[in-house]
């Protein structure tokens, strides 16, 4: 499975929630884990992958050996608690690590594969990929919080893609 880069459109698009998980979604699901862990990625949004399906893939352990990826169904953020800044990086973004601020704090629902609530709550890398990946479904994108002293580093990272 390729990791769609920018400025591929569907970046732009927002996911279709999705109302009955079926073969398609497993296997979409299954797919996504694998490649988000063989980038070692921490999350992975559907329409990274070419997808508009809203879910994402995300793994509970980004700094363990052993990874605990989980699938992400129609999220919603709850609750958000305090704002910081710290770096990101994105599959969709290859080498680019930018500072952006985002709630430390969340408590997320979602559905896994066999349709049942989950409600967690997380703070730390955890939180900050799963604001990263759901702006991924709403078409939002972690170049779109740039302050202006990031702001050069993702123009000069733009216009050597033109350059490509």
């Amino acid at each position: 499975m390729e990791i769609v880069k920018y400025p591929d459109e569907i970046l732009r698009k927002r996911a279709i929630p999705i109302e009955r998980i079926t073969n398609e979604i497993f296997s979409l699901a299954e797919s996504m884990i694998e490649t988000m862990l063989k980038n070692d990625g921490v999350g992975l949004a559907a329409n990274q992958v070419g997808s508009l399906h809203r879910l994402f893939v995300l793994n509970l352990k980004p700094f363990d050996e052993k990874p605990e990826p989980v699938v992400v169904i129609n999220p919603r953020i709850l609750r958000r608690e305090e704002i910081v800044e710290d770096e990101e990086g994105c599959l969709s973004f290859p080498g680019l690590f930018i500072h952006i601020p985002r709630f430390k704090r969340i408590l997320l629902h979602y559905q896994n594969l066999y349709n049942e609530p989950i409600l967690i709550e997380t703070e730390g890398i955890v939180a900050r990929a799963i604001q990263h990946e759901l702006d991924h479904l709403n078409g939002i994108l972690f170049i779109d919080y740039v302050n202006e002293k990031e702001k050069i580093k993702v123009d000069q990272y733009l216009h050597n893609l033109t350059k490509v």
